[in-house]
């Protein structure tokens, strides 16, 4: 178990809240407005909002990846010795990787992507409880 500050645990609660409300929230929520048996454009439109103006605000728009490089940046670090990290790190590999998939007209596949976007907020999820038991 690590061993933290506990001013340092409500700073690293703090940054990992604000992640799961901007990105870990905004990127399941234009899927999950859906309908279920919304077609293939409007699945990729959902897409495309999620990861390129995932969250919008009085200081403009941001996508996924800007969100995600700001938390790292921000974040300095600090969660490398968790183990929860290492998990986060790859969800929101294979949810940005979606991108890729936006540069073509290839079909998507609805339950692949939303499993994928919603493993971000599960992730968060996770490394929230980690940091909340480090002493």
């Amino acid at each position: 178990m690590i061993v933290i500050d506990p001013s340092q645990r409500e700073d690293l609660l703090d940054l990992l809240s604000d992640l799961q409300h901007d990105l870990g929230k905004y990127l399941r929520l234009p899927l999950s407005l859906l309908p279920r048996d919304a077609d293939c454009a409007a699945v990729r439109a959902a897409l495309e909002t999620a990861l390129l103006r995932t969250r919008r605000g009085p200081g403009g728009t941001r996508n996924a990846q800007e969100i995600w490089e700001a938390f790292l940046q921000e974040a300095g670090g600090r969660f490398c010795g968790f183990a929860a990290f290492a998990v986060l790190e790859g969800a929101v590999s294979r949810a940005l990787g979606w991108r890729r998939a936006l540069e073509g007209d290839a079909l998507l596949d609805r339950a692949s992507v939303e499993a994928d976007l919603g493993a971000v907020a599960t992730a968060i999820r996770a490394i929230l409880e980690e940091v909340e038991s480090a002493r």
